[in-house]
C-alpha cells in the first residue's frame, strides 16, 4: 500500500519537474448510521443487535494534462470482521467501519485506472468500476447507501458518436497463478448504447464472453478461500460453522459462457418506466462431481415504474433471478450472477443475515442465501412505495417489500417474509443529509431457524448522515 502511494505522489513530482502542467482534485462521500435491530437470530430468548458505523470513500483524480488522467477510489478505514470486506483484493465489497473496532484496516486503495481522452474516443485500463443499466449485474456501487460494487482489471474502449456510445473490453476479472490458465477468468465485452435526454430515454445491449477456469487446487466452482474473492456469497474465514450459509460452501457459478443483457429506461408525461433482462448460456462448473460441466440456462430481471404528480411519487419494483433447486444434477438454471445490490430490499430483510445465520457482523445479508444444501433459491421480490417531497429540502416516504425464493426443494418453503419500512430524510446543506428510518419486517418460514428457535418479528431503526463531495 505504501508503494502504491508512494508511487501516486511520485507522478506527481515528475510531472512538475518535467514542467508537464498536473493537478489533482478530489471527490468521495462521508456516511455514519446508528442502528439498533431486535429478534435478528430469531432465537427464543430476548436478542439485539446495537452499532454506530461510518464509511469514507475518497475519489482522488490526477489531471495530467486535457487528453490523461489517473483516477482511483481509497476506502479510508474498514472493519474487515464486520462489514463487507473492502480490503480483499476484486472483492465486491465496499466496507465502512464500525466504532469502537480495534481491528480496522486503514487506507485501502480499492481502484486505480487510466483514463485517455481522444477524438477517437475513450480509453479506461487499470482496476476500473464498471456499471450497466440498473445495475442487474454490473454495478459500480456509487451510490452514498450502496454496499457492494463491481470492479475489476479492465482494458476498455468508447467511442462516443452523438447519442449512441459503442464499446469494446476485455476484463481479467481473477488471476491466481500466471502458470498457463489455471485460477483465471477472463471476459471478452462488446456494447451498444442510446442516450437521449431530449427524448427522455436511454437504453443499450451488450453481449459478453465469459470464461472460468479451476483454481490451482482443483477446487470446483468459485473459491471461498480468504485470499480469493471470486465467491460473490463468500463468507469470513472465521464464520462458525453453524453460521455458515450453504452458498458459502458451494456456489453454482458459470464457467464459460455467453452473457447477453438489454436494458430500457424511458419518461413520457407523468411516468418513468424501464426494465433489464440479462440471459446466460453455456456450460457452468460441475457440482455433481461426474466430471462433465453442467449445461447452463438462467436469466435475471428487474422493472420498475414511478408516477410523478407534483410533490407525490408512486413507485413499484420488481426483481427476479432464476433457481435451481438442484445443483448436483447435469443442468443448471442458477443465475447467481445477480449484483448483490440488487438482492438486498429494505432495511431487515435484504440487510441482515436472519436465523441460522445471523451472526456478528453488519449488512451482510442477501435474500439468496437461504436455499437448502445443493440448491440455489434464487429470489422474486416486488417493492411497492409512496414519497412525499414535503419541500426541496424535505421528504419522507414507505415501501413494503415482499420477498419469496424462486426455486424450492420438495417440501422447502418459498416464503421469505414481507417487510415495511417509513423514513424520511433532510437535506441539511446542499452536499449534507440527515434520516430516521423506521422498519417492521415479518420473516416467512422459508428463513432457516437456529435450534429451539421461533419465528418473531423484527423491528430495526436507524439514523443516518451522509456527506457528498
Amino acid at each position: 500500500m505504501k508503494t502504491l502511494l508512494f508511487s501516486l505522489y511520485g507522478l506527481i513530482f515528475i510531472a512538475s519537474n518535467f514542467a508537464y502542467p498536473a493537478s489533482m482534485n478530489f471527490s468521495g462521500s462521508f456516511r455514519s448510521e446508528a442502528s439498533s435491530y431486535t429478534n435478528l437470530g430469531q432465537t427464543a430468548g430476548k436478542e439485539s443487535k446495537q452499532f454506530i458505523a461510518g464509511r469514507a470513500l475518497l475519489d482522488p483524480n490526477l489531471l495530467i494534462d486535457d487528453h490523461f488522467s489517473i483516477r482511483s477510489q481509497w476506502s479510508l478505514l474498514t472493519s474487515p470482521l464486520f462489514t463487507p470486506r473492502a480490503s480483499q483484493p476484486l472483492g465486491n465489497g465496499q466496507g465502512g467501519f464500525v466504532f469502537g473496532d480495534v481491528q480496522t484496516a486503514a487506507l485501502n486503495l480499492n481502484r486505480a485506472w487510466l483514463e485517455w481522452t481522444s477524438d477517437f474516443g475513450v480509453v479506461r485500463i487499470g482496476r476500473v468500476p464498471i456499471s450497466w443499466g440498473y445495475g442487474l449485474t454490473w454495478d459500480a456501487g456509487n451510490r452514498v447507501w450502496d454496499d457492494y460494487q463491481t470492479t475489476d482489471d479492465r482494458l476498455e474502449y468508447r467511442l462516443h458518436l452523438g447519442n449512441v456510445i459503442g464499446a469494446v473490453a476485455y476484463t481479467k476479472a481473477r488471476k491466481l497463478s500466471v502458470l498457463e490458465n489455471a485460477d483465471d477468468q477472463e471476459f471478452y465485452t462488446v456494447f451498444l448504447q442510446y442516450d437521449n435526454p431530449e427524448l427522455d430515454m436511454e437504453g443499450g445491449i451488450y453481449f459478453e464472453k465469459q470464461a472460468r477456469s479451476s483454481d490451482i487446487n482443483g477446487v470446483t466452482g468459485p473459491s471461498t478461500l480468504a485470499a480469493d474473492s471470486s465467491n460473490p456469497f463468500g463468507q469470513d474465514p472465521n464464520t462458525p460453522p453453524a453460521q455458515q450459509t450453504p452458498l458459502r460452501n458451494s456456489t453454482p457459478y458459470p464457467k464459460n459462457n455467453n452473457a447477453v443483457d438489454v436494458y430500457l429506461k424511458k419518461t413520457t408525461g407523468r411516468f418513468t418506466f424501464g426494465g433489464e433482462v440479462t440471459w446466460l448460456t453455456g456450460k457452468a462448473y460441475d457440482l455433481g462431481g461426474d466430471g462433465v460441466d453442467d449445461d447452463l440456462n438462467a436469466f435475471g430481471a428487474m422493472g420498475n415504474i414511478t408516477f410523478a404528480y407534483h410533490k407525490l411519487k408512486i413507485f413499484t419494483e420488481v426483481v427476479y433471478a432464476t433457481g435451481d433447486k438442484e445443483t448436483k444434477d447435469n443442468s443448471s438454471t442458477a443465475f447467481s450472477l445477480l449484483h448483490l445490490n440488487r438482492a438486498r430490499p429494505g432495511l431487515i430483510l435484504g440487510r441482515e443475515l436472519l436465523g441460522l445465520y445471523h451472526g456478528n457482523n453488519v449488512g451482510q445479508g442477501n435474500l439468496m442465501v437461504y436455499g437448502q444444501t445443493d440448491a440455489f433459491s434464487g429470489l422474486l421480490f416486488a417493492r411497492p412505495g409512496v414519497r412525499i417531497d414535503w419541500s426541496p429540502s424535505w421528504a419522507s416516504g414507505v415501501e413494503v417489500i415482499i420477498a419469496k425464493k424462486a426455486a424450492t426443494k420438495e417440501g422447502e418453503n418459498a416464503d421469505l417474509g414481507w417487510e415495511i419500512d417509513l423514513g424520511t430524510d433532510y437535506n441539511v446543506y446542499k452536499n449534507f443529509d440527515m434520516g430516521l428510518n423506521l422498519g417492521l419486517a415479518f420473516p416467512g418460514k422459508g428463513i432457516p431457524l437456529p435450534t429451539g428457535g421461533e419465528q418473531k418479528n423484527i423491528f430495526a431503526v436507524r439514523t443516518t448522515a451522509a456527506l457528498k463531495f
